[in-house]
């Protein structure tokens, strides 16, 4: 009888080596106690210095011969798992998660409307649209109740930047005809995805 076979994704750049290596590690550890057959791309055959996609394109040759893929918690934050998942998704793959995401239709709606992906809100970078999402984020999450504290360590920003956007949310809501008309479609999607699965 064929093993499933599952493909781990998470971030990998911006961690510390040893870091990364012992998240894999256990996922994999964990994964083959329960039977699968594991795909760990710290193995694609490729030196740790290669290009980042040189790395990508084995990884997901690699994934691409797997039954599913299990996202690492935090794999938000990663370009190349969120493209993997993408993958994942568009070849229809299970699609597991060591930890189940949050506020997935905030994240969704944002891309949707704004073209940032949320490993961008997390990123520490002064472009305005991103800036301008990550304002959103931070509104609708708190809107949804969760704490500045939470937010701050989700998207790896300080209490204080994220208190920040939250009170300058409304003032560029109010002056800024460009952030009101992404705010605006931002919190159209989210209600329709909200009550799309209140309807299921």
């Amino acid at each position: 009888m064929k093993k499933y076979k599952i493909y781990i994704s998470g971030q990998i750049t911006g961690l510390p080596k040893e870091e990364y290596k012992t998240l894999f590690s256990k996922a994999e550890e964990t994964l083959r106690a329960k039977g699968y057959d594991v795909v760990n791309p710290l193995r694609n055959g490729l030196a740790d210095s290669e290009h980042w996609q040189e790395q990508m394109k084995a990884d997901i040759r690699l994934l691409l011969e797997c039954d599913a893929i299990y996202m690492l918690a935090k794999w938000e934050c990663s370009r190349g798992a969120a493209l993997e998942r993408g993958v994942a998704e568009q070849v229809g793959l299970v699609i597991q998660y060591e930890r189940t995401p949050k506020h997935r239709e905030i994240k969704e709606a944002i891309h949707n409307v704004m073209g940032v992906h949320f490993h961008d809100i997390v990123k520490d970078n002064r472009n305005r649209w991103h800036v301008y999402a990550r304002m959103i984020y931070a509104h609708h999450c708190k809107e949804h109740g969760e704490s500045i504290n939470n937010i701050a360590g989700e998207t790896k920003h300080d209490h204080s930047t994220i208190s920040y956007y939250l009170r300058k949310y409304d003032t560029e809501y109010r002056y800024n005809p460009e952030f009101r008309a992404a705010a605006l479609k931002v919190a159209t999607l989210i209600s329709e995805k909200l009550r799309q699965t209140k309807e299921y």
